[in-house]
């Protein structure tokens, strides 16, 4: 069995620092496709800079919460789309669903994102969210399921409840847990990185990088810029060849088209991570 990758950057357009760093990983570097967050002060840039480049796939990374204190990200609907009311990490469990109007109201939001995102230059390959493992719970994830197939893209699915409903209409889904770079211990990151992707298991995996340069505003600045540094390292590229390791994005289309029929795999490996990333 071969082994895939999915390497995603997350968080393009966050702040000004996550725009060409992010993109050029993707045209440089061993990045197969991004995100794009719509709400945040990077955003015009991004999008600019992306109209130019239609051969990089991106897709669009739907946002519930603002990241850095003090600085007000843009709500696309009526009211605060981003707000504290609004923060779903501490009801992420499922359990306690939104009332169908807020459901509608994220669903409102999240349309006007994704056009955001549509421009000349710009097709969006897939949904996908921040912060929030499909969106922290099973109604949310299958809401953006229903806009992914409304609008033709693909849709990033981490939980096991994710990967089951894209399972079972006839779609691919990664095999192993997935991994976010803010999960990794930044001493020796360079050779943990490394060691990871000898030990890739078979079936396809995802990993979610968030390469920028520095900003002022960013706690999580030494975990972009070493996420930046991994990408474009020669080392990275020769051992994903030394491995016969298949880097794929989510601009692949077989990711869009029903699976071929597999042998039962049994029960679907949990996360291992939760839904919410560490602070």
């Amino acid at each position: 069995m071969s082994r895939e990758l999915i390497i995603n950057v997350d968080d393009i357009g966050i702040h000004l620092g996550a725009v060409a760093a992010a993109i050029e990983t993707i045209v440089r570097g061993v990045a197969a496709s991004g995100s794009v967050m719509v709400v945040c002060p990077g955003t015009a840039a991004a999008l600019e800079f992306l109209s130019d480049r239609p051969e990089v796939p991106v897709g669009v990374h739907l946002t519930l919460t603002a990241d850095f204190p003090g600085t007000p990200w843009t709500a696309l609907t009526a009211g605060a789309s981003i707000s504290e009311e609004d923060d779903l990490s501490a009801s992420s469990s499922g359990s306690a669903c939104w009332p169908e109007p807020r459901l509608q109201k994220l669903r409102r939001s999240s349309v006007l994102r994704s056009r955001r995102c549509c421009r000349p230059g710009i097709q969006p390959t897939h949904l996908d969210w921040h912060g929030l493992a499909d969106g922290g719970r099973e109604d949310i994830f299958e809401l953006t399921l229903a806009l992914a197939e409304e609008y033709g893209t693909g849709i990033r699915a981490w939980t096991d409840h994710g990967r089951a409903n894209l399972r079972a209409r006839g779609l691919r889904a990664q095999d192993q847990p997935f991994l976010d770079s803010f999960t990794l211990p930044l001493a020796d990151k360079q050779a943990t990185f490394l060691d990871r992707i000898q030990c890739l298991p078979d079936g396809m995996s995802e990993w979610a990088l968030h390469p920028a340069e520095p900003h002022p505003d960013d706690q999580g600045a030494q975990v972009r810029l070493t996420d930046h540094e991994l990408l474009l390292a020669a080392s990275t590229r020769q051992v994903l060849q030394e491995e016969q390791i298949v880097v794929t994005g989510h601009g692949d289309p077989a990711l869009r088209t029903p699976a071929a029929p597999t042998h039962d795999r049994g029960p679907t490996p949990a996360t291992g991570a939760p839904n919410t990333r560490p602070s």
